[in-house]
Protein backbone atom coordinates (compact mmCIF):
# COMPACT_ATOMS: atom_id res chain seq x y z
CA UNK A 1 0.00 0.00 0.00
CA UNK A 2 2.56 2.39 0.96
CA UNK A 3 4.84 2.02 -2.44
CA UNK A 4 1.16 2.84 -4.26
CA UNK A 5 0.83 5.99 -2.33
CA UNK A 6 4.55 7.06 -3.30
CA UNK A 7 4.42 6.35 -6.79
CA UNK A 8 0.84 8.28 -7.05
CA UNK A 9 2.04 11.28 -4.92
CA UNK A 10 5.27 11.03 -7.11
CA UNK A 11 2.96 10.88 -10.02
CA UNK A 12 1.08 14.38 -8.77
CA UNK A 13 3.83 16.09 -8.24
CA UNK A 14 5.50 15.74 -11.57
CA UNK A 15 2.33 16.04 -13.64
CA UNK A 16 0.90 19.30 -11.58
CA UNK A 17 5.10 20.39 -11.99
CA UNK A 18 3.86 21.07 -15.95
CA UNK A 19 2.15 23.79 -14.63
CA UNK A 20 3.74 25.02 -11.71
CA UNK A 21 6.68 27.61 -11.18
CA UNK A 22 6.19 29.56 -14.03
CA UNK A 23 6.06 32.52 -12.43
CA UNK A 24 2.28 32.78 -12.29
CA UNK A 25 0.62 32.47 -8.36
CA UNK A 26 -1.58 29.72 -9.72
CA UNK A 27 -0.62 25.94 -9.36
CA UNK A 28 1.61 24.27 -6.69
CA UNK A 29 3.26 27.00 -4.51
CA UNK A 30 6.11 25.90 -1.92
CA UNK A 31 8.09 28.28 0.13
CA UNK A 32 9.51 29.22 3.70
CA UNK A 33 10.48 32.11 5.94
CA UNK A 34 12.74 33.15 8.33
CA UNK A 35 12.69 36.48 11.15
CA UNK A 36 12.37 37.54 14.53
CA UNK A 37 9.84 36.71 16.95
CA UNK A 38 9.91 40.00 19.39
CA UNK A 39 7.37 37.94 21.80
CA UNK A 40 6.69 34.35 22.41
CA UNK A 41 4.32 33.63 25.55
CA UNK A 42 2.97 30.46 27.56
CA UNK A 43 1.01 30.46 30.62
CA UNK A 44 -0.73 28.03 32.44
CA UNK A 45 -3.94 28.40 32.22
CA UNK A 46 -5.99 29.79 35.09
CA UNK A 47 -2.69 30.47 36.58
CA UNK A 48 -1.30 33.52 34.50
CA UNK A 49 1.42 34.03 37.21
CA UNK A 50 2.83 31.16 36.34
CA UNK A 51 4.19 32.12 32.69
CA UNK A 52 7.15 32.77 30.58
CA UNK A 53 7.58 35.32 27.28
CA UNK A 54 10.77 35.82 25.74
CA UNK A 55 11.98 37.16 22.36
CA UNK A 56 13.38 34.32 19.40
CA UNK A 57 13.77 33.16 15.97
CA UNK A 58 10.89 32.50 13.69
CA UNK A 59 10.44 30.71 10.35
CA UNK A 60 7.66 29.71 8.17
CA UNK A 61 7.16 26.72 5.97
CA UNK A 62 4.84 26.46 3.23
CA UNK A 63 2.97 23.97 0.54
CA UNK A 64 -0.14 23.77 -0.91
CA UNK A 65 -2.02 25.39 -4.35
CA UNK A 66 -2.89 28.68 -6.06
CA UNK A 67 -6.58 28.61 -7.30
CA UNK A 68 -5.86 31.82 -8.81
CA UNK A 69 -3.81 35.10 -9.01
CA UNK A 70 -5.97 36.15 -5.27
CA UNK A 71 -5.84 33.54 -3.74
CA UNK A 72 -4.28 30.20 -2.18
CA UNK A 73 -4.95 27.45 0.41
CA UNK A 74 -1.55 25.84 2.19
CA UNK A 75 -0.48 23.63 4.51
CA UNK A 76 1.81 26.14 6.87
CA UNK A 77 4.28 25.63 9.83
CA UNK A 78 4.83 28.78 11.27
CA UNK A 79 6.58 28.43 14.52
CA UNK A 80 9.14 30.44 17.06
CA UNK A 81 12.27 29.52 18.79
CA UNK A 82 13.71 31.10 22.01
CA UNK A 83 15.39 30.61 24.96
CA UNK A 84 13.54 32.10 28.02
CA UNK A 85 15.36 33.67 30.66
CA UNK A 86 14.64 31.66 33.92
CA UNK A 87 14.58 28.02 31.68
CA UNK A 88 17.98 26.91 30.60
CA UNK A 89 16.13 25.32 27.42
CA UNK A 90 15.37 26.13 24.06
CA UNK A 91 11.83 26.37 23.67
CA UNK A 92 9.81 25.54 20.37
CA UNK A 93 6.06 26.34 20.13
CA UNK A 94 4.04 27.35 16.88
CA UNK A 95 1.20 26.19 14.44
CA UNK A 96 0.79 23.95 11.84
CA UNK A 97 -2.50 23.75 9.68
CA UNK A 98 -4.43 25.31 6.79
CA UNK A 99 -3.75 28.47 5.81
CA UNK A 100 -5.80 30.88 3.41
CA UNK A 101 -3.62 33.82 1.82
CA UNK A 102 -5.36 36.19 -0.08
CA UNK A 103 -3.99 38.82 -2.27
CA UNK A 104 -5.24 42.41 -3.17
CA UNK A 105 -3.50 43.34 -5.94
CA UNK A 106 -1.47 42.62 -9.00
CA UNK A 107 1.64 39.51 -8.94
CA UNK A 108 4.75 41.18 -7.03
CA UNK A 109 3.33 44.50 -5.75
CA UNK A 110 0.41 43.49 -3.13
CA UNK A 111 -0.95 43.51 0.12
CA UNK A 112 -2.25 40.04 1.36
CA UNK A 113 -3.89 38.76 4.44
CA UNK A 114 -3.61 35.34 5.91
CA UNK A 115 -5.79 33.28 8.38
CA UNK A 116 -5.40 30.05 9.62
CA UNK A 117 -7.01 27.31 11.69
CA UNK A 118 -5.41 24.07 12.88
CA UNK A 119 -2.70 22.45 16.06
CA UNK A 120 -0.48 24.35 18.24
CA UNK A 121 2.54 22.83 19.37
CA UNK A 122 4.83 23.06 22.16
CA UNK A 123 8.34 21.55 22.73
CA UNK A 124 11.19 21.78 25.10
CA UNK A 125 14.07 20.28 24.30
CA UNK A 126 15.40 17.33 26.48
CA UNK A 127 11.26 16.86 27.35
CA UNK A 128 8.76 15.49 26.09
CA UNK A 129 6.80 17.28 24.06
CA UNK A 130 2.85 18.63 25.21
CA UNK A 131 0.16 17.29 23.54
CA UNK A 132 -0.74 19.55 20.80
CA UNK A 133 -4.26 21.28 20.98
CA UNK A 134 -6.31 23.83 18.81
CA UNK A 135 -4.58 26.89 17.42
CA UNK A 136 -5.18 29.52 14.98
CA UNK A 137 -2.97 32.21 12.81
CA UNK A 138 -3.78 35.15 11.29
CA UNK A 139 -1.04 37.40 9.02
CA UNK A 140 -1.16 41.02 7.53
CA UNK A 141 1.86 41.36 4.87
CA UNK A 142 3.04 42.56 1.43
CA UNK A 143 4.73 41.23 -1.62
CA UNK A 144 7.62 43.67 -2.73
CA UNK A 145 8.92 41.63 -5.58
CA UNK A 146 7.12 38.55 -7.58
CA UNK A 147 8.87 35.95 -5.29
CA UNK A 148 9.04 37.58 -1.72
CA UNK A 149 7.38 38.95 0.72
CA UNK A 150 7.45 40.38 4.34
CA UNK A 151 4.81 39.28 6.90
CA UNK A 152 3.67 40.05 10.41
CA UNK A 153 2.18 36.75 11.72
CA UNK A 154 0.32 36.18 15.05
CA UNK A 155 -0.62 32.78 16.26
CA UNK A 156 -2.09 31.30 19.46
CA UNK A 157 -3.27 28.30 21.17
CA UNK A 158 -3.84 25.71 23.64
CA UNK A 159 -1.28 22.72 25.06
CA UNK A 160 -1.47 20.28 27.19
CA UNK A 161 0.21 18.01 29.60
CA UNK A 162 -0.58 15.31 32.33
CA UNK A 163 -0.89 18.31 35.06
CA UNK A 164 -1.52 21.67 33.13
CA UNK A 165 -3.46 23.07 30.73
CA UNK A 166 -1.35 25.96 28.59
CA UNK A 167 -2.07 28.98 26.76
CA UNK A 168 0.30 30.16 23.87
CA UNK A 169 0.66 33.30 21.36
CA UNK A 170 3.50 34.87 19.24
CA UNK A 171 4.10 37.34 16.93
CA UNK A 172 6.46 37.24 14.25
CA UNK A 173 7.78 39.17 11.37
CA UNK A 174 9.25 36.97 8.66
CA UNK A 175 10.73 37.44 4.94
CA UNK A 176 9.62 34.72 3.14
CA UNK A 177 10.40 33.33 -0.60
CA UNK A 178 7.06 31.11 -2.52
CA UNK A 179 8.10 29.49 -5.56
CA UNK A 180 4.91 29.30 -8.20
Amino acid sequence: MKKYLISALLFILLASSAWSFDGNRKGFVLGGGLGFAPTAKWEVDGASFISESASGFGLNLLIGYAWDAKNMIVYEGNVVGYKPSQLDVQLTQGFNGAAWYHYFGETGKSFFTTVGLGIYMFEADGYDSNDAGGGALLGVGYEFSRHWQAAAYFSGGKTSDPVFDYKHNSFSVLISGLAF
